[in-house]
Order: structure tokens, then sequence, then C-alpha cells
């Protein structure tokens, strides 16, 4: 009709679209006579799953050298099976107003359309992800190679998508490595609608706020916007290293019409290096000097390196838990701890200038020891007559000396433990 025209484009591809793949119909209108009054009736769309992607939009513009209205509504359609799908008229109905002023009806359709649609280039089993662009993100809670014994981690991947809905992301990869535990969390899916500004005039549409019920929508280009987060609740099951794989998230990059690979490096669980070492210890005790060095030792340090190090102990004692029996795990967890405290005991004593206390701890020291032999070192017989001479001897016991006596007790029983 002169004065009124109706048509649809289909954004082009350069090629038959895939089954899934987003393709844009623009229906637009061109009117010069008043419009009073419109209704854009939208055929069924058999064979299609489709989205209206943001509001009808209405703009200034020319028709045949006379200035004009310019209408446009954007719809994603997703084809649904391979071969040739129509696409039925769509029908305008609008109410005008005549040269006289007298409103009247008018009928616009667009020309019916046949869209030849290819199948996806991947074995049926595979999963099919047509999207214009795609980003995977992996963020964890902590550092998941220096996790404490027993600390879970969160893991959380996310993949983004232009151009296709959440339903067609993927699932949740499963995540079944030994000595792990991996908790799945229920995935959180979102599509929003970019909508662009009209071509014809570069402005923004009008009209597209979010709407009650509606999917929100976003600037950028016209199409969905698909998200889904995947998360897991993570906690190794023993102290050893555990290496989780690379995730792949194969697609088909629609805009280089080609197959395309997202992959997420693998990644290391570790338990941290639990506490201080026994030679990290002694140096916190002062004992760990140089060869023939008698400076005391520095006893104030020996109280949180000590608790540091009974913590870390006990954690690992209980991973290990696994394969004691709980009687045998409690034997050598309080074995560990009596250990620690007759340590502790003889350092501290010694530091006090109480002999006598030092003598009992180190009768208790070679009593938990077993049969070891660091005693029978002319060093350590040396240090224990020493000790046992300020302890029961008739003379006020030398501060210094048993100082002396301990450290060098200490050193010995250091070098037997390394040599054995």
């Amino acid at each position: 009709m002169p004065g009124a025209r109706l048509w649809v484009d289909v954004d082009p591809l350069g090629r038959p679209p895939y089954v899934q793949e987003m393709v844009l119909l623009r229906i637009r209108g061109s009117f010069t006579m008043p419009i009073t009054l419109e209704r854009l009736e939208q055929p069924d769309l058999a064979g299609f799953r489709w989205l209206k992607v943001g509001r009808d939009a209405w703009y200034d513009t020319v028709q045949d050298g006379r200035q004009a209205r310019g209408f446009q509504r954007t719809l994603a359609v997703y084809p649904q099976r391979s071969g040739t799908l129509s696409i039925a008229p769509f029908v305008h109905h609008l109410t005008i107003l005549d040269a006289g002023g007298a409103r009247a009806t008018l009928e616009l359709a667009t020309p019916p359309l046949a869209l030849a649609v290819a199948p996806a280039p991947v074995p049926k089993e595979a999963w099919w992800l047509p999207a214009q662009g795609l980003t995977v993100t992996d963020t964890w809670s902590a550092d998941p190679e220096t996790l404490q014994p027993g600390q879970s981690v969160r893991r959380t991947v996310t993949i983004e998508a232009q151009g296709v809905t959440d339903d067609q992301l993927p699932p949740q990869p499963a995540i079944r490595v030994p000595q792990l535990i991996a908790f799945p969390d229920e995935p959180q899916r979102e599509t929003v609608i970019g909508v662009a500004p009209v071509a014809a005039t570069g402005e923004q549409k009008r009209q597209t706020l979010p709407k009650p019920g509606r999917l929100a929508e976003v600037r950028g280009a016209d199409g969905p916007k698909a998200k889904v987060a995947y998360a897991w609740e993570i906690r190794p099951t023993s102290d050893r290293a555990v290496d989780l794989p690379e995730i792949r998230i194969p697609w088909f990059d629609t805009g280089r019409n080609a197959m395309a690979l997202a992959v997420l490096p693998a990644r290391t669980v570790a338990i941290a290096p639990a506490g201080p070492t026994l030679a990290e210890m002694e140096r916190g005790l002062g004992i760990a000097a140089a060869a023939g060095a008698t400076n005391a030792p520095r006893y104030a340090d020996w109280t949180l390196a000590a608790m540091a190090f009974l913590l870390a102990l006990a954690a690992s004692l209980l991973l290990a838990g696994r394969s004691l029996g709980i009687g045998a795990l409690r034997q050598r967890l309080h074995a560990a701890l009596d250990l620690r405290r007759t340590l502790g005991a003889l350092s501290a004593s010694a530091a006090a200038g109480r002999p006598a206390e030092a003598w009992q701890a180190l009768r208790r020291l070679t009593a938990l020891d077993g049969p070891v032999g660091w005693l029978a070192s002319p060093e350590a017989r040396s240090a224990a007559a020493a000790l046992e001479a300020a302890a029961f001897g008739p003379m006020s016991p030398d501060a210094a000396g048993v100082r002396s006596a301990a450290a060098d007790l200490l050193r010995a029983r250091r070098r037997r433990s390394r040599s054995n």
C-alpha cells in the first residue's frame, strides 16, 4: 500500500544457520500516514523457540522523500530441527487517519519466509553449544594449595555466553578424584536480554526497562546473554597433594564458523605443610647454635613454637585416623604430646635454674625415647653427670651450668635422631 510498508529482515550469517543457533528476525515498518492504534500479530513460529529482544521501537525516518514513522520489533529465534522451516506472515493491524481526518483500519502482512537449517556438525551424544562468544572463569574461596587440615574450600566455575539461553549451557561437570570429597551445589542459571541501539537512528530503543515477569534487559548486542555458576565444597581426605583435572568446554563459535574450546587449567588441592619441624623447634629453644657455642637458649620462644607444632601434629594425626584404629590413634597422639611436654619441661626448668626438676624431666625423656642410646655419647654422659651433680650435690647449683647441660643433652638427642 502506498505510504505503508511492512517486511522482515533476517540478520545475515553468510551460511545456513545450524540447529539451536540464534537467528535474529527484525520486523520492520515504515508509515507516512498518522497512526492512532496498532497491533502486530505474530505467527506461531512452529519449529522454533523464540525470545523477544526489547520492546517495539518507534522512531522518525524518511520514506520516498517524505517524513515517516519507522517501526521495529526484534525476535531471536532458535530452529529446533534441520531442513527447511517456514515462517508465516506477520500481520500489522493499524488504525489510521485518512486525508479527511476519518479513522480507517489497515492490515499489512509480511511475505512468508523459508529458512534452510543445517544439522549440528557434532556427534549426537556431544553437547552442542553454538554461541557468539563464551568465557569460563574459576574462583576459590581460599588458596586450594595451602588448606588447613579438615578445611573445606569452595570452588565456583562460571560460564557466560552470548546468543544463547541458560538452558543451552552444559550440565555441571562431575568431580570424582580419589582423596577428595566434592559436594556440588545447585547450579545458578540466569538469562538476560541484550538490547542494541536502533540501526536506523543510532538511538537506544525506548521503553526497554525490565517489566515484572520478563527477563531483565541490558545494553549490548541484540540477543540473550546466559550465565551459569557451578559450585562445589571441596575437602581433601589426606595430607597428600591431589590434582584436579582441567575442565574443557567445547562450543561452536558462530562468528568464526568453527569449533572452539574453553579450558580451565588443572589445579592442585593440598594441605599446607604442618607447623615447625624439630630443627625449627630447637632453634626456637636456642640450642641450634654453631658447634662449640655455649650461649643460653632462648627458652621464651619455646611456648609459641611448641603450641604451633602440637596443633599441626594433632591435625595430621587426625587425618591419619582413616587408616588407624581409634585406640592406636589416641595412643599415638598422647605419646607425641607427652614427648613435647617433656622436652618443654626440661628446657623450662633448666632456664629457671631448677636442676632437680630438669633431672626428673631428663629421666622421663629417656623413658619415652626407649633404648635409643643417645645418652651413650661422651657429650650426653658429661652433660647428664653435670645435671645430676647440680640436682643432688652438696653445693648450690650453677644456673649457667644447668642451662648449658640441658642444651648439651638436647643437642645430643637431636644428633642421634638425625643419624637414625
